[in-house]
């Protein structure tokens, strides 16, 4: 019984752990699925049902199923307070991922030393035959020393036409801070299709010293 009540425990906490986001609105989850390169949508363009939200779900559900029938008799209020700790658990998961970061790659320098946060950014662009204005906000992690970064956004549209290239920007950035940036760039739709609106969760190429890293 008390083997098999472990077991309860564990598979709580693994299905907590696989919804839990961090900071960067990934779930621990997510990265699981990426690591041992699995796709964590039911559809080939990133689309549809997340599959680690719904294993995770379903863990967490057995978990908690299983360890309330097994100390209810103990503990009466279990549910309530189990419930109560999964709440806190999420909610206080992105603080705890973002201070841990800053510990852990404080003294980091390069491209190693960036995130950056896609739920956060945006742009607004226009095109005029074959140039394009674009007013971009992005959000930059620095965990370490990096004083200079490149930055150039992942302009794609639903429209399959779309095809714009921008000229990367660089922008200076405090040690061990987040940063908020609203940046403008100038461009070329190199199919001459003019376009104006808005994109939200903007991919974006960061380089530091010639090494380039892609978020999307």
């Amino acid at each position: 019984m008390k083997s098999k009540s472990i077991i309860y425990i564990v598979v709580l906490l693994i299905g907590l752990l696989m919804i839990a986001k961090d900071h960067l609105d990934t779930s621990f989850g997510d990265y699981l699925f990426k690591l041992i390169g699995l796709s964590r949508w039911t559809d080939m363009d990133k689309t549809g049902l997340n599959l680690p939200a719904i294993l995770g779900f379903l863990l967490l559900l057995s978990g908690v199923s299983g360890t309330v029938r097994t100390y209810r008799h103990r503990f009466p209020r279990i549910f309530s307070s189990l419930i109560i700790g999964c709440i806190a658990f999420v909610l206080i998961s992105p603080i705890a991922s973002e201070k841990a970061m800053f510990v852990l790659k404080h003294n980091s320098k390069g491209i190693h030393s960036l995130d950056y946060s896609i739920k956060d950014s945006k742009c607004y662009f226009q095109t005029v035959e074959s140039v394009v204005k674009a007013d971009c906000s992005f959000t930059i992690y620095n965990y370490g020393n990096e004083e200079n970064v490149l930055i150039k956004p992942i302009l794609i549209h639903s429209y399959s036409d779309m095809d714009i290239d921008v000229q990367a920007h660089i922008v200076s950035i405090a040690p061990h801070r987040k940063h908020l940036f609203g940046v403008q760039f100038d461009g070329i739709q190199r199919n001459g299709i003019e376009l104006t609106g808005s994109l939200d969760r903007v991919g974006i190429e960061l380089e530091v010293g010639g090494v380039k890293k892609r978020f999307e």
